[in-house]
């Protein structure tokens, strides 16, 4: 079954063998903000996904392993790394110009360690899946490493904010993008509001999945209002696998068909099934398709997207409603 991270092509590294020098202890995960030292002050302890790490000093060479959520919030509150780990090419659109002219590598897979490691970093950003209990110590071999949440922009941006000592600027970043969802949910037409919306990604495999009410999109879908999509069925992720005795489960009042990469093939395959075209809201035509770029959006869960996946929501919604 494809995961959240399969999707986004963040393939979990094999462990490339334990070294010295772990700068990191394991401990209880997840609190953006727990961690001694005041606001914007070093040396601090910052608590993250896969435990605690020790920052002496306020870091001056961040490294990202992934162009993901950690690169996202580092770009966002201003601060350009030393390198990341590129697995979209060309970059999603969400994070190409923040990121323009910053070093970077192709990362099919496993993070380059000895790439990363020329770039000096004095703490390295990772997010969870990449970084691993078993792979830590490789990380934090080569710099200081702090693990990021993949499910939660507000926790990611938290934790990249306190490893670099910039908590205000990610408050004020939280507030702004909150404040600018409720705006957009203020807006809608009463019409739109009460328009619901059911997703399916086919793949070249025939499987198909639908996003649940945890993934990005469910949530943008509930800051703005809108009926709540499926709930999840699957524990930690953000889709669901959909069979083909359950596509009534597809019924809504727009039908949004998601590319994930599997290209059209797949999609004119989910189109072309019987009980994909009995259902009602196909039967009347009420069927868009996203190209990929706005698929990953609205799964990807960033403090970049988090503003363009509501402003899509509610497009398509509007639309919907007439």
């Amino acid at each position: 079954m494809p995961s959240r991270r399969a999707i986004l092509s963040a393939t979990p590294l094999a462990a490339l063998g334990a070294l010295t020098a772990c700068s990191a202890e394991p401990a209880g995960a997840g609190s953006a903000t727990a961690g001694t030292g005041a606001a914007g002050t070093f040396p601090r302890t910052v608590e993250h996904e896969l435990g605690r790490t020790e920052l002496a000093e306020r870091p001056q060479r961040v490294a990202c392993a992934t162009d993901g959520a950690e690169l996202c919030s580092l770009l966002a509150l201003g601060v350009r790394p030393v390198g990341f780990g590129q697995r979209n090419d060309p970059l999603r659109s969400w994070v190409r110009e923040l990121a323009r002219g910053v070093p970077s590598y192709p990362l099919a897979g496993e993070t380059n360690f000895e790439q990363v490691a020329l770039w000096s970093p004095d703490l390295l950003l990772v997010q969870r899946g990449f970084a691993t209990d078993d792979n830590l110590a490789t990380y934090s071999a080569v710099a200081p490493t702090v693990v990021t949440s993949f499910i939660d922009w507000r926790t990611n941006l938290q934790q990249v904010a306190r490893a670099v000592g910039l908590e205000e600027e990610a408050a004020r970043r939280i507030a702004s993008a909150e404040a600018a969802v409720a705006a957009r949910a203020a807006a809608l037409p009463a019409a739109a509001r009460g328009v619901t919306l059911r997703t399916v990604a086919a793949f070249d495999d025939g499987s198909l999945y639908v996003l649940n009410d945890r993934s990005p999109a469910g949530r943008a879908a509930a800051a703005l209002g809108l009926p709540a999509l499926p709930a999840q069925a699957t524990p930690d992720e953000a889709v669901d696998p959909l069979s083909e005795e359950r596509l009534e489960q597809l019924e809504g009042d727009l039908l949004v068909l998601l590319d994930f990469g599997a290209g059209r093939a797949a999609t004119d395959a989910l189109r072309a099934r019987e009980g994909f075209q009995r259902l009602d809201v196909v039967r009347s035509g009420r069927v868009v398709e996203l190209g990929e770029e706005e698929s990953n959006q609205l799964y990807f869960d960033s403090v970049l997207t988090v503003e363009p996946n509501a402003d899509l929501l509610a497009r398509l919604a509007t639309e919907a409603a007439g």
